[in-house]
């Protein structure tokens, strides 16, 4: 997300430079030339805190932008010992109280709300990536309403047409017998996988459906295991991470997610773009804001495999018209999102 602001910051005539909290990223090939990335001397949050506060007072910045709830308290925090007081603009990516609630890391679950509610009403403004994460923020920060402003993720690229994308999968065969099913996220608890192994099963007892599973993870043995344990090896593949996962999108009969909680759901929208078909759990917060409610996707309850199973077997019997889901695409293209932040910033004006 923040390589897809920083083109657009930069493409409308800003600077732009990164300051992050380690020499560690799989984008950092992909900061744009013109744009300065900074490190601390060494790793920690007192380092980095340290080293923007340095930046401060150098180059005295007209804004930070921080990108993620800790990055944006450590900003504050830099902002207020600096010489420079440079306001910051603070971007919530989570449902926040879930995101904590759940965090295996104890810094997380209880200090990362009190440091919430000390520093988050000190931001210019926060920024959360749907109407779900900004009430969920307003109540778990203790923020006033007009404090926080929902911007969306910039998810959304001009995408190839039909016939442009590489064969990736032999299950993904539009001629084929069988109900093919994409999904992709990382192996975890919070992507909930293991409901969607249960949803397989429950469908192959009607038809012939065949998962693809995309993502990396810490529940990847389990869900070798679950997959066993239902039978149903031969209808699953753990594909691992994939860097462009738009083909396997595009040629999918079926795009599913079945996350317990999201902040957004960057995957539904670059499912969307490509034309796929969607059948998503209603979770707080994101996919029924992308899907409007149900009317570009099919929207199941949260845990309920057997609802699922239901949505895939009949996701053919809710077409969508081409031409209202492309205007409801352009809410999420980079540039429309970056003029929304530049706004925000006080970079440009309303």
């Amino acid at each position: 997300m923040a390589i897809n602001l920083s083109r657009e910051f930069v493409e409308a005539g800003h600077d732009v430079d990164f300051l992050l909290g380690s020499r560690e990223g799989d984008y950092l090939d992909s900061v744009p030339d013109s744009c300065e990335v900074i490190f601390p001397e060494q790793p920690g949050a007192s380092h980095w805190r340290n080293s923007i506060i340095s930046y401060i007072d150098q180059r005295q910045p007209f804004v930070l932008l921080g990108m993620m709830e800790g990055a944006s308290i450590i900003a504050i925090q830099a902002s207020r010992r600096s010489k420079g007081k440079v306001p910051v603009v603070a971007r919530i990516p989570n449902h926040f109280s879930t995101h904590c609630r759940e965090s295996p890391r104890w810094k997380e679950r209880y200090l990362m709300p009190l440091a919430a509610r000390w520093y988050l009403p000190k931001a210019k403004r926060v920024v959360a990536i749907s109407e779900g994460v900004k009430e969920d923020v307003i109540s778990t920060a203790g923020l006033k309403k007009n404090k926080a402003v929902t911007i969306y993720n910039p998810a959304f690229e001009c995408s190839p047409k039909a016939g442009q994308y590489r064969r990736v999968h032999s299950w993904l065969d539009s001629k084929s017998s069988w109900i093919s099913v994409v999904t992709a996220g990382r192996l975890s608890a919070q992507k909930q996988q293991d409901v969607l192994l249960k949803a397989i099963a429950l469908a192959n007892l009607t038809a012939d459906t065949r998962l693809v599973i995309l993502g990396q993870g810490e529940c990847e043995e389990a869900l070798r295991l679950e997959i066993h344990q239902l039978d149903i090896a031969d209808k699953v593949d753990l594909v691992g991470f994939v860097n462009n996962p738009l083909d396997y999108f595009a040629q999918a009969d079926v795009f599913a997610l079945s996350s317990a909680w999201e902040g957004f759901g960057n995957v539904l929208v670059e499912a969307l773009g490509v034309g796929a078909t969607v059948v998503s759990t209603d979770c707080p917060s994101g996919p029924s804001e992308i899907l409007a409610k149900g009317h570009f996707g099919q929207l199941v309850p949260v845990g309920d495999s057997q609802a699922m199973a239901d949505a895939i077997l009949r996701a053919k019997e809710h077409p969508v018209d081409p031409a209202a889901l492309a205007e409801h695409l352009k809410q999420f293209e980079a540039q429309t999102v970056a003029r929304q932040y530049l706004r925000v910033m006080g970079v440009e004006s309303p």
